[in-house]
């Protein structure tokens, strides 16, 4: 067999081949999150290793019976003067992630909003909620800051003040691999419109 008749042989067997070319958008968040990756990869052992346990422990939450929807820890009226309700973000990051789905995130989101950055303390960052998609009816929710790993977050590796954010979490552990983000990121916002 040829060369030619080799690469000939690849374009027919590729499945991609009868979808549509990615939007501009589409190819720069792909680029942007690839060109992110590539500092990391002489940590691959351990972080892979480290993702097991993570994909572990999420099967694990996602499997066992819940006697709850909501913690109450989680969500709570907040006067000005209480204590903010938090999420706290898990240490992994996205390994072999499938396509996020609208029926996925609404089967496993206890909570799913929109919010701005209001404020970032240290490791705390303080979001106002601008739209509550699901269980988020409070006004302000403050998470931990994932430490710049660009994993956490679709489309970037940390919380900006002033920026918006999709939010969702199962529990008290914010849902990764595609299903949390920058509002801007392509099609974060039709997902959580779909699912809620």
């Amino acid at each position: 067999m040829t060369d030619d008749e080799l690469r000939e042989r690849l374009r027919r067997a590729d499945p991609a081949a009868p979808l549509e070319p990615a939007s501009p958008a589409q190819v720069e968040h792909l680029v942007e999150e690839a060109m992110s990756r590539i500092h990391t990869r002489r940590w691959a052992p351990p972080v892979a290793a480290a993702l097991v346990l993570l994909a572990g422990g999420t099967a694990w939450a996602t499997l066992r019976p819940e006697t709850e929807t909501v913690p109450p820890a989680i969500i709570s009226a907040v006067p000005s003067v209480a204590p903010v309700p938090s999420i706290q973000l898990p240490a992994g990051g996205q390994a072999k992630c499938a396509e996020p789905k609208p029926e996925r995130l609404a089967e496993r989101a206890s909570l799913a909003f929109a919010g701005r950055v209001a404020e970032i303390d240290g490791d705390t960052v303080l979001m106002e909620v601008t739209h509550n998609y699901h269980g988020a009816d409070v006004p302000r929710i403050a998470m931990n800051q994932p430490g710049g790993n660009p994993e956490l977050l679709l489309g970037g590796g940390a919380f900006e003040p002033g920026r918006e954010y999709l939010v969702s979490s199962a529990g008290p552990d914010v849902l990764i691999c595609g299903y949390s983000g920058p509002a801007d990121t392509p099609g974060l916002r039709e997902l959580y419109e779909a699912a809620f």
